[in-house]
């Protein structure tokens, strides 16, 4: 069982624990509205302020948690189990392929208002729309009203909880790999890890478990499934595709919690030097992130137990400081990986000597009307959109980010911002920014030369495409978008879902035309006229409409 941290902070490392080899169970304050923004009652916890999430009400974070679930899982198809021959409308019978259990929690706090049964799972479910397709992630058969009394339970409110753990019982069970052979040397694999995590081990390199592989007759072929495996349940962090390879980490709450530390900094290193703007913008010294890590032998919270380390007896906390700041590269390649953190210093111009990384989720500066209008006096493209149908992963946006800063050099200091990013493209004075909504990933290309080139246009757009499509085949099913235009000449970061024109409608026309009537607006005051010159210089011969994981 894992327990999600609620600070906003933490959810950018939640695609470390999400899997499709799971069920969810979704906690929801019964004693709370729908419609009250959160962060009115818990501050401590969630402190959004100035982040994506800072007005965000119970119901958008029910809507967060589903969304998230489909996001990082499978389809969401139901399916009835072959073997239960008992009535649907009385069983669980009929289960997602990630199912969730909604525990409606803290009923005795409701003041002695006489509530429905079930009528707040009524209001749950008619908040879901039903385009996104998250209604039949629930069901009110996997809902359950609990208690949270400050004393013993009474034998109504023990039986509430027997109900919960019933149905969990019931839903692991019809579960579709439930029942699925697995080699027993697989997992002869994972105990031996089991033991090399709680000797202390964290990291261990390719080479040094082929060779403990070989010890369960695993060869190399057959180590690459046990890993992939492995990772998909969340016993360790593997990538077969690349660099990572190398480095297989066998902790993973080690690594989350490595995250954990910077982000939280109680004890503020990055913001003791006057720093904290620069923290605001998610961007801490690489000095300050070692320091955090130093600082956990002081942290009174952590367990100081004594630990078996290759044979010699040492301090649990003592250990865990050491671990992060000898295992230092292996984390930041990872967090790399998952768009968690980047290393930047050299290309912000604060010299050879000082590292300098960026998190995107810590950064809660909204890209300034000083900036926008700045573009709106350059040449530059129409604005590219790629408009996501159903749901934008909130994180999506991060990773890509972190991918485009692997590629192109940043545009100046003041680059990054909670909902875009700046960057130089390789032809020489032309730049690009990327940039984020409710619905929506932007691109726009600019330049202060008198002439947009047309070259850098597409091959900017062809590899930021390129990485949009390799971040969601990291999804599972469900996440699907169009690539399209704004009809209209927008501002970067705007809201776009009105002025979208999907690419594959216009495309012929803007080929063999030089301009032509908005398909969106031809009618009273908002009618207008498109220059597909413009758009015509961002179209690439390979085109596709319609993106997901499937293609």
């Amino acid at each position: 069982m894992t327990d999600f941290a609620g600070q906003v902070a933490y959810y950018a490392c939640h695609q470390v624990y999400l899997s499709r080899r799971a069920f969810y169970i979704v906690v929801v304050d019964m004693s709370k509205k729908l419609k009250e923004e959160c962060r009115l009652h818990d501050t401590d916890r969630h402190n959004p302020t100035g982040s994506l999430f800072h007005s965000w009400t119970y119901r958008d974070y029910f809507h967060f948690w589903l969304q998230t679930i489909n996001t990082y899982c499978n389809d969401g198809i139901t399916q009835k189990d072959p073997k239960d021959t008992t009535e649907t409308k009385e069983s669980t019978a009929n289960v997602n392929l990630h199912p969730v259990i909604i525990i409606a929690s803290h009923k005795d706090k409701l003041g002695g208002i006489l509530q429905k049964s079930d009528a707040f799972y009524g209001q749950l479910e008619a908040s879901l729309s039903e385009e996104q397709s998250l209604k039949r992630l629930i069901s009110p058969y996997r809902y359950f009203e609990v208690e949270c009394p400050p004393k013993v339970l009474s034998p109504e409110q023990q039986m509430s909880i027997d109900r919960v753990k019933k149905c969990i019982v019931e839903t692991v069970q019809k579960l579709p790999h439930w029942g699925e052979e697995v080699p027993l040397k697989w997992f002869e694999l994972e105990k031996s890890l089991n033991q090399k995590k709680a000797n202390g081990e964290k990291v261990l390199k390719w080479s040094e478990l082929k060779e403990a592989a070989k010890l369960f007759s695993i060869d190399e072929d057959d180590l690459n499934d046990v890993l992939r495996f492995l990772h998909e349940i969340g016993k360790v962090l593997y990538f077969s595709a690349d660099k990572l390879k190398d480095t297989i980490i066998i902790d993973v709450q080690w690594f989350v919690d490595a995250f954990k530390y910077i982000i939280t900094d109680e004890k503020h290193f990055a913001r003791k030097d006057g720093s904290n703007t620069q923290v605001n913008t998610g961007k801490i010294p690489g000095r300050y992130i070692e320091k955090v890590w130093e600082s956990i032998k002081d942290d009174q919270d952590v367990n100081k137990f004594d630990i078996n380390v290759n044979g010699k007896t040492e301090k649990h906390h003592d250990f865990l400081s050491l671990s992060y700041l000898n295992h230092k590269d292996d984390i930041l390649q990872y967090m790399d990986k998952l768009g968690l953190m980047t290393r930047i210093e050299a290309q912000v111009g604060h010299g050879d000597e000082e590292e300098m990384y960026y998190i995107p989720s810590m950064n809660r500066t909204d890209l300034p009307e000083t900036k926008k209008i700045a573009i709106n006096k350059t040449q530059k493209s129409p604005m590219m959109v790629y408009f996501f149908k159903s749901y934008l992963p909130h994180f999506f946006f991060f990773r890509l980010v972190v991918n485009c800063l692997n590629k192109w050099e940043v545009f100046d200091k003041e680059s990054f911002f909670k909902n875009a990013a700046f960057y130089k493209a390789e032809e020489a004075g032309h730049c690009f920014a990327i940039a984020v909504n409710n619905t929506s990933v932007q691109l726009q290309v600019f330049t202060c030369d008198e002439t947009l080139n047309e070259k850098c246009v597409k091959n900017v757009r062809n590899t930021v495409e390129d990485m949009i499509k390799d971040i969601t085949k990291t999804f599972h099913k469900g996440i699907i978008y169009d690539m399209g235009f704004s009809c209209q000449d927008i501002t970067i970061a705007d809201e776009d879902e009105k002025f979208f024109l999907k690419e594959s409608e216009i495309s012929q026309k803007v080929r063999t035309s030089k301009e032509m009537s908005c398909p969106r607006h031809f009618l009273g005051t908002s009618k207008h006229t498109i220059d597909t010159n413009k758009i015509r210089m961002c179209l690439l011969e390979r085109n596709s409409t319609l993106y997901s994981k499937d293609n």
